[in-house]
């Protein structure tokens, strides 16, 4: 069967249906995953407004946390007129975050960092909450007009620290449709034969054909394309050479991932899941059981994908995704940093590749400070592709759904956001709708490569000395697996692969290469690669 990837020219809205979709959807987090990462989901019923307010959508964002420009943190007169303003609900900034921002050395291009919220002195009973000490800000900046201009202006760039999910299944059952991540984070939950669940987890297969033939340097004639994937990190597989060895496919930045790294917030003494290195550590959530973490294996699901398609490519690969599927804000604006400063450097980036996102709670606002960064790469001819989501709703989900966005300025290069289609064209029943998912590519039951070296609960279902029936958590080097997360590699797969014939031109504006790549996919309805019988 030939791949197919689908463009909607003028997607057509669905009527009867709630625009937003289900007050609880995409924000169903267990209570374990949100104590992990100090978080907490913003109630839409349950806070406070001021005469005139709009009451904010649900979103899930770290509890005690701002994203604050460095610029802003750094300037003693903004930290003390933010720290006056948040005394009105028992807070300050902490103390920690402050020195971290002036120790760091910034550019010209604002840098968002994470600030955490303390107790102010003389104030008791407090509960630091970073919703209602953001109100504080925004209220305060309306009561005072003789407020110097240039904090004004930084105090709006304020945000909620989101964490954002990735999009991939781990189980769909009738009564958690949509619900990510999967709370078990088995591979597949329940036994074969069941009806439950159509079976949209990850699932072990045999693969008996390998890679595909990747041409040299010299005989490719130029500089590989370079495909960023924001995920979980990388892992060893048979397929890829390690990452340390010369025009590997599979390459990673230890640099940059410790900028990542060293991006978490500045807690003190607190346990919070931190990301740590480039590799995918395939944390367990509960050791004692032993089973797999819901994206355990996710970033290299995707590396697998893309290498199927363009193989000619390389993937450049930055852990801001943990294991149980969590992307905090603050480490996606880290990486984005850092893909800025590699292109000022001379390096290429044309695809970024994003399998995860999240809900807003004031729309696209919320969400402003990242779409302009990641324009920053578009300005430079970066592609960006966005999984659309796995919740069945036409709810926003960020990125995806700035993907058609006008832009101000000069042109830049087109963001793309994609749902999954099943194996016969139709759309899978997890995907969501919005009328900026403009593309449809295979996302349901998709085979990829997965680390062999993480296994399940291991407890097969017979076993009888060496006879084993399938155990669904006994993983091997690959597997299927279900979500807009794979949709969306696909087509920067495919995106790559155009780019790749592109190697040899020269003087070509990187924006106008970019998009006269996207053009072509449209006009040649994007069937990569064509089959030839044997």
């Amino acid at each position: 069967m030939q791949l197919t990837i689908d463009y909607i020219p003028e997607p057509t809205g669905r009527g009867g249906g709630e625009p937003f979709g289900p007050s609880w959807q995409g924000v169903t987090l267990p209570r374990e995953i949100l104590d992990r990462h100090g978080a907490k989901v913003l109630d839409p019923w349950a806070v406070g407004l001021d005469p005139g307010e709009t009451r904010p959508d649900s979103t899930v964002y770290r509890a005690d946390v701002l994203l604050v420009p460095g610029q802003v943190l750094r300037a003693r007169e903004a930290t003390d007129w933010i720290d006056a303003a948040l005394y009105d609900v028992g807070l300050r900034l902490s103390r920690a975050s402050i020195d971290r921002a002036r120790d760091r050395e910034l550019g010209a291009e604002t840098v968002w960092m994470p600030a955490v919220l303390e107790i102010a002195p003389e104030r008791r009973d407090v509960r630091a909450d970073a919703w209602p000490a953001l109100r504080a800000l925004r209220r305060r900046l309306t009561e005072e007009s003789g407020t110097d201009q240039a904090i004004r202006d930084g105090v709006a760039q304020i945000s909620l620290d989101h964490l954002f999910v990735g999009s991939a299944t781990s189980g769909i059952g009738s009564l958690s449709l949509g619900g990510e991540p999967a709370t078990s984070g088995h591979a597949v939950t329940d036994e074969p034969g069941t009806a439950t669940r159509p079976g949209y987890g990850r699932v072990p297969l045999t693969v008996v054909a390998g890679p595909p033939r990747r041409r040299t340097l010299e005989e490719l004639g130029g500089p590989r394309i370079t495909v960023v994937t924001l995920d979980t990190g990388v892992a060893a597989h048979p397929w890829f050479l390690p990452v340390t060895e010369p025009d590997a496919f599979l390459t990673v930045d230890p640099d940059g991932q410790q900028l990542i790294e060293d991006t978490h917030p500045a807690y003190e003494g607190r346990d919070i899941a931190r990301l740590v290195g480039y590799e995918d550590l395939g944390h367990l959530p509960n050791p004692l059981i032993g089973t797999l973490n819901s994206h355990t294996g996710h970033g290299l699901m995707l590396a697998g994908l893309i290498a199927q398609i363009a193989p000619d490519a390389r993937v450049l690969a930055y852990k801001v995704m943990h294991s149980d599927g969590v992307v905090p804000e603050e480490a996606v604006h880290a990486a984005l940093d850092r893909m800025l400063a590699l292109m000022d450097a001379g390096r290429n980036i044309d695809v970024l590749c994003c399998s995860f996102g999240g809900f807003a709670e004031t729309g696209d606002a919320a969400m402003q400070a990242l779409f302009d960064k990641v324009n920053q790469l578009r300005a430079r001819g970066v592609i960006v592709v966005n999984a659309a989501g796995n919740y069945a709703t036409s709810r926003p989900f960020y990125l995806a759904a700035l993907s058609e966005t006008a832009v101000p300025g000069p042109p830049v290069a087109p963001m793309l956001g994609v749902a999954a289609k099943n194996p016969d064209g139709t759309i899978a029943i997890f995907s969501n709708e919005h009328p900026a998912v403009r593309w449809r590519a295979p996302g349901a039951m998709v085979v990829s490569t997965f680390p062999p070296q993480f296994s399940g609960a291991q407890s097969a279902l017979l076993a009888t000395g060496e006879r084993a029936s399938l155990d669904c958590d006994a993983m091997g080097p690959f597997c299927g697996w279900s979500g807009t997360s794979f949709a969306a590699p696909i087509v920067a797969g495919v995106i790559a692969a155009e780019l790749t014939r592109t190697i040899g031109q020269v003087g070509v504006d990187p924006v106008e290469r970019a998009r006269a790549v996207i053009d072509r996919m449209i006009e040649d309805k994007v069937a990569r690669p064509e089959v030839v019988r044997i």
